[in-house]
Order: C-alpha cells, then sequence, then structure tokens
C-alpha cells in the first residue's frame, strides 16, 4: 500500500460532500446574482425597498430560505475538507502543515484576483484567512497566546489612562483589537487541546454563535430606545456643560459624515459598474479590496467557527462514514430546518429592509435573528442531503455532485459570466428585476452542471482544481483520464 501524500483518488471521495457543494454553489449564486445588478454597497440595507410583484416574492424567497445559508454551508465544507487532508496526512506518516501552507497561500491569490479582477463579492480570500488562522490554532502552543494577548491589553490600558490625563496620547484602541483575538484563540487552541474531538464542536459553535447572539441582543436593545435623531436631541438637552455639547455634537457630525461617505462609495460603484471602462472597475475593486481587509480579517473569525464545526464532522466520523449516523442527520433535518427557517421568518416579519436613523434597532435585531438560524438551516439543508443520498433520490442528485467536484472553477465561473453579463464593460444588463434574476440562475447552474458533466468525463479535475492540486502538493497532477 503506498503512503504517499497526494491528491485524493476518485475512488475514495465521499460523494455525498461533492452533492453538498453542488447543493452550495446554487445556493450562493441564488445570493450573488442580486449583486452583480445592485452596489455590493447596499448589501447591509437587505431587500430593495421598492420591489414590488414577483420581484418581491422572489427576493422574499432568497431572503428566508437562501441569504447566510450557504455560505456557512461552504465554510462547513471547507472545515471538511481541512480534516480531511489532515486525516490522509496522518495515515500517510507525511507532512501535513507545507501542504496545507501552499493550498492556503494558492487560495489567497484566487480570493485576490477574483474580487479585484472580477467581483468584489469574493469569499475565497476570507477562507483563505481563516485558514491560517485554523493552522495558528492547531500548530500554536496555547500558552505562547496567552501572554501576548496580556501584554497587549497591558498597553490598551495604560494608554487609555494616559488619554484621559494628557492630550497627544497614543491610540489604545488598536492594542484592544489585537488582544481580544488572541484571547479567543488562545481559549480555541487550549480547548482543542484538551478535547481533540468536541473541542472542535464547542469551540466552532461559540465562535460563530456569541457576535450573532450578542447582534440579536444589542438590536433588542436599541428598539426599546427613541430613534437616533431623537436619542441626539435628548443628549443634546442633557448636555450641561459647553464641552460635552461639543463632544455630542463632534460624535453627530462623524456619524453623518460616515454615512455620506458610504452613500458616496455606492453611488459611485453603482457607477463605475454600469459604466463601460474595465479598467476603472478594476481600480475600484483594488481600492475596495485594501480599503476591507479588516473586515475581512474580522470575519474570518466567524468562518474559523464553522471551519471546526465542519472538521469535527469528519474528525469524529459522521461525514465520514455518513452512511453509519443517519439518525443523527434525520435529527439535524427534523430540528435544524423548522428551527433556522423559523427563525427566518420571525426576521423577514420584523425586517427586511433597512432605512437608517428609522428602523436601526428593528433591522439588527431581524438580522442577527437570521443570522442566529442560518447554522440550524444549514445543518438542516446538509441532513436533508445526506438522507436523500442514501434513499432513492441518488441518481437525481448526482447531477449536483458533477458541479460539486468542481466547485472552485463553478464559483469562480459564476462571478465571470454575472459580471460580464450584467456589467457595462459588458451586456450591460444592470438592473435586471429579481424574478428574472432567479431565471438566468437556473439557466447558468444547468449550463455549469453539463459542462461538468462533460469535462469530468474526460478530465480528472476542473481547471482551477488541477492549479489548486498543482502549488498544494508541489507537483503537476495527471489530468486527463486514461482512455479519453
Amino acid at each position: 500500500m503506498s503512503t504517499e501524500f497526494a491528491p485524493i483518488a476518485a475512488s475514495d471521495r465521499i460523494h455525498v460532500l461533492d452533492v453538498v457543494r453542488g447543493f452550495a454553489l446554487l445556493g450562493i449564486f441564488m445570493m450573488n446574482v442580486e449583486f452583480f445588478n445592485r452596489p455590493l454597497g447596499e448589501i447591509d440595507l437587505g431587500l430593495p425597498a421598492g420591489a414590488t410583484g414577483a420581484d418581491h416574492w422572489v427576493g422574499w424567497f432568497v431572503y428566508v430560505f437562501v441569504r447566510g445559508k450557504f455560505w456557512t454551508m461552504f465554510s462547513l465544507l471547507f472545515g471538511m475538507g481541512f480534516a480531511v487532508m489532515l486525516g490522509r496526512a496522518e495515515q500517510a506518516g507525511r507532512a501535513f502543515f507545507g501542504p496545507y501552507v501552499r493550498r492556503t497561500l494558492a487560495l489567497a491569490v484566487f480570493g485576490a484576483l477574483h474580487a479585484i479582477c472580477i467581483w468584489s463579492g469574493d469569499i475565497l480570500f476570507s477562507y483563505a484567512l481563516a485558514a491560517a488562522v485554523l493552522m495558528i490554532v492547531y500548530y500554536t502552543r496555547p500558552n505562547a497566546l496567552l501572554p501576548i494577548a496580556g501584554i497587549c491589553l497591558g498597553v490598551a490600558a495604560l494608554f487609555a489612562a494616559l488619554s484621559k490625563v494628557m492630550a497627544g496620547s497614543p491610540p489604545w484602541q488598536p492594542f484592544a483589537v489585537i488582544a481580544v483575538p488572541l484571547l479567543v484563540l488562545w481559549a480555541v487552541a487550549a480547548s482543542l487541546r484538551r478535547w481533540p474531538i468536541t473541542g472542535l464542536r464547542n469551540a466552532g459553535l461559540a465562535l460563530y454563535l456569541i457576535p450573532f447572539l450578542m447582534m440579536t441582543v444589542g438590536g433588542f436593545v436599541q428598539m426599546k430606545q427613541p430613534p437616533e435623531p431623537e436619542r441626539d436631541r435628548i443628549a443634546q438637552a442633557a448636555a450641561d456643560t459647553p464641552a460635552k455639547q461639543e463632544v455630542l455634537a463632534k460624535r453627530v457630525k462623524q456619524r453623518e459624515e460616515m454615512r455620506q461617505e458610504h452613500a458616496a462609495s455606492v453611488l459611485e460603484e453603482g457607477r463605475v459598474m454600469q459604466g463601460d471602462s474595465y479598467v476603472e472597475a478594476v481600480t475600484l475593486r483594488a481600492r475596495d479590496f485594501l480599503k476591507h481587509m479588516g473586515m475581512n480579517l474580522e470575519f474570518s473569525i466567524i468562518v474559523l467557527g464553522m471551519f471546526l464545526l465542519g472538521a469535527w464532522f469528519i474528525r469524529s466520523g459522521v461525514m465520514a462514514h455518513p452512511d453509519q449516523h443517519l439518525p443523527l442527520f434525520r435529527k439535524l433535518t427534523w430540528f435544524g430546518l423548522p428551527i433556522g427557517l423559523g427563525m427566518s421568518l420571525v426576521s423577514a416579519g420584523i425586517a427586511t429592509t433597512h432605512v437608517r436613523g428609522v428602523n436601526d434597532g428593528a433591522y439588527q435585531l431581524a438580522l442577527g435573528l437570521m443570522m442566529l438560524g442560518n447554522l440550524p438551516a444549514c445543518l438542516g439543508y446538509v441532513g436533508a442531503l445526506v438522507l436523500l443520498w442514501h434513499g432513492r433520490a441518488r441518481a437525481r442528485l448526482a447531477p449536483l455532485a458533477m458541479a460539486g467536484r468542481m466547485a472552485l472553477t463553478n464559483y469562480i465561473g459564476q462571478s465571470l459570466i454575472g459580471t460580464l453579463f450584467f456589467y457595462g464593460y459588458g451586456l450591460d444588463h444592470w438592473g435586471m428585476g429579481r424574478a428574472w434574476q432567479l431565471v438566468f440562475v437556473i439557466v447558468v447552474f444547468a449550463l455549469q452542471i453539463a459542462l461538468s458533466q462533460w469535462w469530468l468525463a474526460r478530465f480528472r479535475y476542473g481547471p482551477l482544481e488541477w492549479i489548486w492540486r498543482w502549488a498544494t502538493y508541489g507537483e503537476r497532477p495527471a489530468m486527463r483520464l486514461v482512455g479519453s
């Protein structure tokens, strides 16, 4: 038996994972297509306020059944892939760190090129960041993280104290921003070493759920308060000294300037993407890519939670041998879908559109509930697919597996087709209604399935998957199937 650590053979694949990948691709496309037709800067506004008829109902359907359920599923799958690769390295007695670092760097390159050259809604770069953090958690001793976090917290506390008594003191916030993630990573690393299997599940759930639980509670509290303009007036009236009034006025001005800056960036994005200059679009995307790097780092911690949960599914044997754990998948389906989709329905009943200064608290509460519900809904979808695959629907789901085996190629292909079809430097169909967007997705995805089947009948990997494996293992893998 060969102990070489190399790309997985087709006979050793967990085929239901390819089905889940294909289903996740469809869901991601249904969500992304809206922002091939609308500035990505409006993603925090929810559904367009003016949608009516079929466009409204399709938007509502995507909000409840799709939004947030499929990037979580894709993240779960990346965690499973990490665990599969780690397990095979352990079985072969080969090094894992080097190939996985190369794999992560290649993914970062794919993500950066996708974000800058094709579409700024890329998630691959965030996955690469989360994969790098995952390696820190796995390979760094917890006791090495804690002192660094403690030093950063101490410096932050010192500078915060100095800022109260001395003008021009160094800012304390950057040190706090570094310390908090380090403390989180220390807690995760420590739990994984103490509980190698259950720690994956528990840490993953905590990293995902806690931020959105805080968002939900914050939205509920904010709903109990007057609208923001009224709060500003009350605070202004309560400010009993000129210094307090000046501080409050400065805070209000800064908030308004941020809103104006955001509105201007949304207008600019819409203008550029409807324009006919690809160079201008790339320039804008490159600027936004650097501008949003901090947000990508924050998001990577949440993605890390899904990675860890995905790794648990493999390391525990649940997804490595799904046929032996069908009762668990039934529970995920019958509990996850009603709970997750039920929370999304409640969210849609509270607010699907954010009107700043009017329903800030309500929308935050709605968004928090939806994000909390995305996890059980995602697991419910996965459970349902596993049950169908091990039931009578295997033949019907097999085409999804073909698309899933070429997930990277198809994901970037969707962005390439979508932007060239909708943007001004392409065919200029910007602003298509939500209902027709859904038709577009179904047609393109059907073509992707057909092309994936044709390609994989002749080649071992999709084009980008082949490059990714070459970068990972340092050797060019065979591409053509024998006899093709």
